[in-house]
């Protein structure tokens, strides 16, 4: 602490000593006016001459917002105690300026308080950067529209303030219509144009009390608090659809995207934040499985869905583990001699002596954070067990895993799969990876093809699974580096009894000849269905004609010796 005889003794001392710092330092009277002010402080606060501020309340610098900040700190000051604060102050000439401020008390020799001196530090670069991240922690870049972070705690707020209310909150989410075929063929330059239009218009069709934020790639979601009925929340979205559905231009092209829409609530449909947006996400894809375009609410029915997918992820989170998983492997072979040359590994699982089958958990593979935690757990084992096989020096070809959509949505999924596969000294080459066409459709798609690419030019093969099944299946084998392609079962079991089918599957098998893909018939049952195989020229098969699942060690049994289980 400072102690002084009186101000003539200070500003001879340490005249020098302020001068030679960039901050500016400031007396200020017991009266709240200043008595001095050194001259880098004169500079930064862009005055001309020290008559222009000695004398002057230090108050009167600072705008309105921050007088309570002076107030306080000269209070404090003036009862021998230091503060310090920030605040926003303009220079004489309006630059604008954040400062951060220490106020402490100045004693004479008796310990009197009788002034107090303020040094004011230029923040305005520091706050600038902050505010800018803060900002980028909330707000999506491409749309400056609030981002998934944003929305969720704007939710949880809204709801909180509806229950002490007694209000409703409705919740709209809303999902462009085939964006991905923009993407694809006008390129991602044109779907960020769409994107920003998009945002635009959504923006101008809100009430100023509503809150919008982008929580996906092309899914958006709208807040409507005071929503008292549900016609309201339809007006909004029809509101939407109306102005989304007029026409984009971009380079001389037009564009034409629809929307869906998915809304719920609150609290008739939902108690929590969280449960309100899962049931608006059940409503959504009501709508698009429905056909796209328009809006569907929440209603009771879907209120079952919702309680049967959360039991189902309940047992999920409760059941599997380390312990409990157990892959069961399905062999694949040649259709002509029934030779192994392959296996697909199914995810079973113990529960009371029990093995249990994935649809008993069929919720969790759309589930980011549990179809994640099933993969790793489902992948570690395989590797163990085919870690095993090597090590017996088992001839087992290659492995098959299935990889759901949501697995992808974590963007290091390629990674973590070869960190594993490193890590069991298990070869790439050994493993495919399989996913279904729907992985291509649904949200998370670009994570998808990056995935396949980085697992591909590691070496592991990549399996398209339930071929013919999706849209775009010829799209597919143009575009991602597929090494397999496994026609679904719905094919193979029509098509001893319907022409058109058999000559699907025909040309299936003939075009991946062309492409120098591997085909695989997937649910092949009996002799007959062989045969037609056989004299398409298909390649490999799997169904319970080749073998049914088994167990690691019964796997390990049968390939020792190697043995066709068709006659």
């Amino acid at each position: 602490m400072l102690k002084i005889a009186g101000p003539s003794a200070f500003v001879d001392a340490l005249q020098s000593v302020c001068d030679a710092r960039g901050d500016c330092i400031k007396l200020i009277g017991l009266d709240g006016r200043i008595e001095y002010i050194n001259t880098p402080g004169l500079k930064t606060l862009e005055f001309d001459s020290l008559g222009s501020l000695i004398g002057r309340a230090w108050a009167d610098l600072w705008p309105d917002a921050a007088k309570g900040h002076i107030g306080d700190a000269l209070e404090r000051s003036r009862a021998g105690e230091g503060h310090r604060f920030s605040a926003f102050c303009p220079t004489a000439k309006g630059t604008l300026r954040w400062w951060d401020v220490l106020v402490s008390p100045v004693r004479n020799e008796r310990g009197e308080v009788v002034r107090s001196v303020a040094i004011s530090r230029d923040i305005t670069r520091e706050h600038t950067i902050a505010e800018q991240l803060r900002w980028a922690c909330d707000h999506d870049a491409l749309t400056e529209l609030p981002n998934r972070r944003a929305f969720e705690r704007h939710l949880q707020d809204a709801t909180m303030r509806a229950s002490k209310s007694g209000s409703r909150v409705g919740l709209l989410l809303i999902d462009l219509d085939h964006f991905k075929h923009v993407n694809d063929t006008l390129g991602h330059v044109a779907g960020d144009h769409l994107l920003r239009v998009f945002s635009s218009r959504l923006k101008r069709r809100l009430r100023a009390t509503d809150f919008v934020a982008r929580i996906g790639g092309d899914e958006f979601a709208v807040i409507v608090e005071e929503c008292a009925h549900d016609d309201q929340l339809r007006a909004t979205g029809e509101a939407i659809g109306s102005e989304l559905r007029k026409a984009i231009r971009y380079e001389h092209r037009t564009i034409n995207i629809g929307c869906s829409f998915g809304g719920a609530v609150f609290p008739r449909d939902a108690e929590e934040a969280r449960d309100l947006l899962r049931n608006a996400d059940i409503a959504l894809y009501a709508r698009k499985r429905g056909g796209r375009g328009g809006i569907q609410l929440f209603d009771a029915r879907m209120r079952e869905e919702a309680q049967r997918v959360a039991s189902q992820l309940s047992l999920a989170r409760g059941a599997l583990s380390e312990k409990t998983v157990e892959p069961h492997y399905q062999q694949k072979a040649k259709v002509r001699t029934g030779e192994v040359i392959g296996f697909e590994a199914l995810l079973r699982w113990r529960s009371a002596g029990q093995y249990q089958l994935p649809e008993a958990v069929e919720a969790a593979f759309k589930d980011y954070e549990l179809s994640s935690k099933i993969g790793a757990l489902v992948q570690r084992r395989v590797f163990m067990d085919m870690r095993s096989w090597l090590d017996a020096g088992l001839q087992f070809g290659s492995v098959a895993i299935n990889a759901a959509p949501a697995e992808f949505l974590r963007d290091d999924f390629a990674e973590r799969l070869i960190e594993r596969l490193h890590h069991h000294q298990v070869p790439p080459a050994l493993v495919e990876i399989e996913v279904t066409e729907h992985a291509f459709l649904n949200r998370g798609s670009a994570f998808v093809a990056r995935a396949l690419h980085v697992l591909h030019r590691a070496g592991v093969r990549i399996a398209l699974d339930d071929f013919g099944t999706g849209h775009s299946s010829l799209s597919h084998l143009r575009d991602f580096p597929v090494d397999v392609v496994k026609i679904d079962r719905s094919f193979v079991c029509k098509m001893t009894g319907d022409y058109e089918v058999r000559a699907i599957v025909s040309a299936v098998v003939d075009l991946a000849q062309q492409l120098r893909i591997d085909v695989v018939a997937e649910g092949v049952e009996n002799e007959l269905q062989r045969a037609l195989l056989v004299a398409m020229g298909c390649p490999y098969g799997q169904g319970h004609l080749f073998g049914g699942p088994a167990s690691k060690d019964e796997v390990g049994r049968a390939l020792a010796p190697t043995r066709s289980l068709v006659a």
